[in-house]
């Protein structure tokens, strides 16, 4: 899903850079699904956001992984497949500006999502159901925020802060 860098001496981001390239990245990529398809409205958080360990350590600190709100759409998805593969094509569009790749796309009762990822190993998914939902996660990143944001994401929900960092054994 995501992946420290290659090299130790290589730097890695830290929490408020890496908020914020998430929150940035959330409200492009519901206002190009919102250019696409007006009848959507808004996106609302429908899960909360979360800081994560990221499972490894960058000099012995703890790497922790954002995974941002869930963002489900107000307004339903026009019930077309066609409709569908075009709303799925803007955000094909707009993740290929942003520099990220298409990792997968899966369909299961009726239910169509795509993932893209970016060289850094920020992972977008957008989930086209009875709703439109987009969520992203966050490459490694050391936490510590010297201006913590209550969320990252666009749609406005409190979430708890980043815990400090602490030293893995």
């Amino acid at each position: 899903m995501s992946a420290l860098p290659a090299h130790p001496s290589d730097s890695i981001p830290g929490q408020d850079e890496t908020h914020g390239r998430i929150r940035e990245l959330l409200g492009q990529v519901t206002t190009a699904v919102l250019e696409q398809q007006p009848g959507l409205v808004s996106f609302v958080d429908h899960r909360p956001q979360r800081d994560r360990s990221s499972g490894d350590s960058w000099h012995g600190l703890q790497t922790l992984c954002h995974v941002s709100a869930l963002l489900a759409s107000s307004g339903l998805p026009e019930d077309s497949m066609d409709a569908t593969a075009a709303l799925l094509d803007a955000a094909d569009a707009f993740a290929e500006s942003r520099g990220l790749l298409r990792r997968s796309e899966q369909q299961d009762s009726g239910v169509i999502g795509r993932t893209w990822t970016s060289a850094t190993g920020d992972l977008l998914e957008v989930i086209v159901g009875v709703r439109v939902a987009v969520r992203a996660i966050s490459a490694p990143f050391l936490p510590g925020s010297l201006t913590p944001r209550a969320t990252t994401s666009p749609a406005t929900a409190l979430s708890p802060l980043t815990p400090p960092p602490r030293l893995v054994r």
